[in-house]
């Protein structure tokens, strides 16, 4: 399950789940248009924000990996399988509640996993080959690259206001 899986991270992470061979590959997002076009992207599942699907939406999963975090963070903590991993790669959304710890405790006997990661935490020679595999990739078509918009630098502030308002998918590139 990805949260937030309409930004560039989320894209990216769609891909290479359905790439590699992921059973299910469930996506949160905020429309059904947005549902289509990460559909496209090798979506299997699309939920809403809250986590709620269609009648054919896994009830569990193995691995959810969440952009957002925020208020939600415990809710998709609940919608993982025994055994199961979450890993925060992002808190766009802001810090979970502060009664999170406890929520996570309360599930002890399930087993579960948290993490959070940063590529700042990765060896710089890694990141640079990770990427230069997956610039790699997209030049061949492995990979698809979603712009959302090209804005010049000057309009940084819109971009920014853009993404907040969650009316961007994909990324947003600055040009000189």
């Amino acid at each position: 399950l990805l949260s937030g899986a309409a930004g560039s991270i989320g894209n990216t992470a769609v891909q290479l789940a359905a790439r590699d061979g992921a059973s299910a590959v469930a996506v949160t997002t905020s429309s059904t248009e947005r549902g289509a076009r990460l559909r496209d992207l090798g979506a299997t599942h699309v939920l809403d924000r809250s986590g709620e699907g269609g009648s054919d939406a896994p009830a569990g999963f193995d691995v959810v990996i969440d952009v957002v975090g925020g208020p939600q963070l415990p809710v998709f903590l609940g919608k993982l399988n025994s055994n199961g991993r979450y890993v925060a790669v992002g808190v766009v959304g802001g810090q979970p509640p502060a009664d999170f710890g406890m929520r996570l405790m309360d599930a002890f006997r399930r087993s579960l996993s948290f993490a959070t990661f940063s590529s700042d935490t990765v060896p710089g020679p890694d990141r640079q080959a990770v990427r230069s595999s997956q610039f790699a990739d997209a030049a061949h078509g492995g990979l698809r690259t979603v712009v959302h918009e090209v804005l010049p630098l000057d309009q940084a502030v819109l971009a920014h206001r853009k993404m907040d308002a969650g009316e961007v998918f994909g990324r947003v590139v600055l040009a000189p």
